[in-house]
C-alpha cells in the first residue's frame, strides 16, 4: 500500500516517483508537468458525484415521464393493487413533484438512456464504481465477497484525482470493504476475555454486553484500515461502511478514523452539510474538489417520516407514497441547495455533477411506483430491473446542448469520465471508459461492445420476496446464481437451477435456463427470443465463456453457485 503523505499532492507524487528510483530528470519533468497543471488549475472542474441507494430507474421524472401501466412490471402492479393504497397515476404525479431539480439538470445535461449498473447488488456495484474494474474479475459476486475482499492497494480511482491536486471527500455510504475486526479484539482484551481471537462480533455468546458496547461505539459502520477511504485516495471521510444508515439517530457513522457518535438529525441533510463544509474549505485553499456524496436514501428502512419541509409537499391519500417521495424530494432539495451555494460562490458553471443509483430499485412495499419501469424485476435479480439505472452528467460551462445518448454504458465509466474531465489519464487496464467524447462532442461511437456480469438471482430484496417460503437470509442463501450478457440491443440471461420448495409459485423448482430479449423493443422482457434467434444467443453465450474465464471463484460465496454459471 502506498504510504499516505500529508500535504501537497505534488510533493506526495514526487516522493512516490523518487521512491520508485526513477532518474532525477524524470522527477524534474514530472514536477514541471504538475506545476504547469497547477497553473491552469482554475480551468479544471469541481466535481460532485451523487449516488442514491436502491433508487428505481423511473423514480426520477426525467427518466420516468410518459410511462403508463403498460410499461410497468405487471407483477409489481398486481402487488401494489393488492398491498398498497395508491394508484399509478398518483405515483407519477408525486414522482414529478419530487424531482424538479434533478430532472432539470438531467434535461439540461447529458443523459445516458442505456446505462447499466455493474452489479444488481450494492457492495459489488460500489467497488466496481470505485475502481472501474468489473468486480467479477476479483472474485466478487455478492456483498459478502466485497466485504471479505475489499479494495486492492492503489485501486480506488479517487487516488488519480488526489494526484491531480484535487481535494477529495467521501460522504455517506462506503460499503467497499470489511469492518475493523481489530476493534472487536481490542474490546475483548479490554474486558480481559481469554482467547479473544476465537470470537467475532456476531459470535460472542455470553459476552453479549461487549457486543452491545461495540455496537454503541459504531462497529457496524467501521472500516478496516486497508479499506478505509483515507487510505484510498480521500482527504476527508464522513460515512458508514454498512448496507444502511438510519435516517435519524444513526450510530454507524464515522468521521475520519473516529466514531461520530449518534447523528440525531435527518442524514440526507447532515451529509449535505458536511459536503458543503468540505467544498468551502477546498475553495478557501484554492483547490478543485471532488466530493462523493453517496446518500442513504432511498435504502430501507423507509418508514421514518421525512422532515415536514419535505413531507408537507405531498398530498396524496397514501402515507407510504407521500413519505417515499418526500425522501426523494429531500435529495432533490439538497442537490438544489448545493448548486445554489455554488452559484453564490461563483463556481457553479464549472462544477460537474454526476447522478446515478448503485443498482436497480428495491421496489414494491415502501419504494413506490413507477419503480424500475419500463424494466421488470428489481435489486438482486438478473432481470433488467436489477441493473438499469438513471445516469446523467450536468456541467454548464461545457455542455452546450442537452443530449440523450443511447450507447451501452455502465457505472464503471463514471470515475474514468471524471478523471478525463479533470485532465488525467484513465488507466488503460481497467474496464471503465471515459464518456467525455459522448458528453462534449456528441460522439456516436460505441463505448463498449458488451457487458458480461455474474452474480446472484434472488427475489428477497424487494416485492418478489413475498413469494418465498423462507425469511430473507435463508431465502437468499437458497437462491440460484445467474449472469447477463448485454450488447447494445440484446440481453442474454442465464439462471441456474432453482431448487424446489423455495418459491410459492415454483414449488417443483425451475430448471436452469436461458432467455434472450431485444430490450430496445421489449424492455419488459415479454417476448423470449431464445429459440427464434439461436445465432444471437450463441454469440452472447460465447462472450460469456470468453469473459468469465477471467472471473475467479468467489471470495466467500458458495463455490457451487459460481460453478453453476461457469459451466452451465
Amino acid at each position: 500500500m502506498r504510504t499516505v503523505l500529508p500535504g501537497r499532492p505534488c510533493i506526495r507524487y514526487i516522493a512516490m516517483v523518487i521512491n520508485k528510483k526513477l532518474y532525477w530528470n524524470s522527477a524534474v519533468g514530472i514536477w514541471a508537468f504538475l506545476v504547469g497543471a497547477a497553473a491552469v488549475g482554475a480551468a479544471r472542474p469541481n466535481v460532485v458525484f451523487v449516488m442514491l441507494d436502491d433508487l428505481g430507474y423511473a423514480q426520477v421524472e426525467a427518466f420516468g415521464r410518459g410511462l403508463s401501466a403498460e410499461d410497468c412490471d405487471p407483477k409489481l402492479l398486481a402487488h401494489v393493487e393488492e398491498q398498497a393504497d395508491y394508484s399509478l397515476d398518483e405515483a407519477m404525479r408525486l414522482m414529478k413533484k419530487a424531482t424538479p431539480t434533478l430532472s432539470r439538470m438531467a434535461d439540461g445535461g447529458v443523459r445516458f438512456n442505456n446505462a447499466f449498473a455493474c452489479s444488481n447488488l450494492c457492495a459489488p456495484s460500489r467497488i466496481g464504481v470505485s475502481t472501474g474494474v468489473l468486480q467479477n474479475r476479483w472474485g466478487i459476486y455478492r456483498n459478502i465477497d466485497t466485504e471479505a475482499h475489499g479494495l486492492k492497494p492503489n485501486s480506488h480511482l479517487a487516488e488519480k484525482l488526489q494526484e491531480l491536486g484535487y481535494a477529495t471527500a467521501h460522504i455517506g455510504k462506503w460499503h467497499v470493504g470489511s469492518h475493523d475486526k481489530a476493534m472487536v479484539h481490542r474490546y475483548l482484551e479490554k474486558h480481559k476475555v481469554p482467547n479473544p481471537e476465537q470470537y467475532t462480533y456476531w459470535t460472542m455468546g455470553k459476552y453479549w454486553s461487549i457486543h452491545q458496547e461495540l455496537k454503541r461505539d459504531g462497529y457496524e459502520g467501521s472500516t478496516a484500515p486497508k479499506d478505509h477511504a483515507l487510505n484510498n485516495g480521500f482527504d476527508y471521510y464522513f460515512g458508514y461502511n454498512q448496507w444502511e444508515c438510519p435516517f435519524y439517530k444513526a450510530n454507524n457513522v464515522w468521521e475520519g478514523f473516529r466514531h461520530a457518535g449518534v447523528i440525531q438529525d435527518y442524514n440526507t441533510d447532515v451529509f449535505t452539510d458536511k459536503a458543503l463544509a468540505f467544498m468551502e474549505k477546498s475553495l478557501g485553499e484554492k483547490k478543485p474538489f471532488y466530493v462523493q456524496l453517496h446518500y442513504h436514501a432511498v435504502h430501507s428502512p423507509l418508514d421514518p417520516k421525512a422532515p415536514a419541509k419535505y413531507y408537507d409537499r405531498f398530498d396524496s391519500g397514501s402515507k407510504t407514497l407521500n413519505n417515499f417521495y418526500a425522501h426523494v424530494f429531500g435529495v432533490d432539495e439538497n442537490v438544489r441547495r448545493i448548486f445554489q451555494w455554488l452559484e453564490e460562490k461563483g463556481v457553479a458553471e464549472n462544477t460537474l455533477l454526476v447522478f446515478t443509483s448503485d443498482n436497480g430499485g428495491a421496489v414494491g412495499g415502501k419504494s413506490c411506483l413507477p419503480g424500475n419501469a419500463p424494466y421488470v424485476g428489481h435489486k438482486g435479480m438478473m432481470h433488467l430491473g436489477g441493473f438499469r439505472v438513471p445516469l446523467f452528467f450536468h456541467w454548464p460551462v461545457k455542455i452546450n446542448q442537452p443530449l440523450g445518448k443511447e450507447q451501452l454504458v455502465s457505472t464503471l465509466d463514471i470515475l474514468p469520465t471524471i478523471i478525463d474531465a479533470a485532465g488525467g489519464m484513465v488507466p488503460p487496464e481497467i474496464d471503465g471508459k471515459s464518456l467525455l467524447p459522448q458528453i462534449l462532442e456528441n460522439s456516436e461511437a460505441r463505448v463498449r461492445d458488451h457487458l458480461a456480469i455474474g452474480g446472484i438471482h434472488a427475489r428477497v430484496w424487494a416485492f418478489n420476496g413475498a413469494t418465498s417460503f423462507f425469511e430473507h437470509n435463508e431465502s437468499r442463501e437458497k437462491a440460484p446464481s445467474g449472469y447477463i450478457v448485454a450488447d447494445d440491443r440484446y440481453v442474454l440471461r442465464f439462471v441456474s437451477e432453482t431448487v424446489s420448495n423455495l418459491y410459492k409459485d415454483a414449488v417443483d423448482g425451475i430448471p436452469a435456463h436461458y432467455e434472450l430479449y431485444d430490450y430496445r423493443a421489449d424492455p419488459g422482457e415479454r417476448n423470449n427470443l431464445i429459440d427464434a434467434m439461436p445465432e444471437k444467443a450463441g454469440q452472447l453465450k460465447s462472450i460469456w465463456k470468453r469473459e468469465s474465464a477471467a472471473y475467479p471463484k468467489p471470495v466467500r460465496w458458495e463455490t457451487a453457485k459460481w460453478k453453476a454459471i461457469m459451466n452451465p
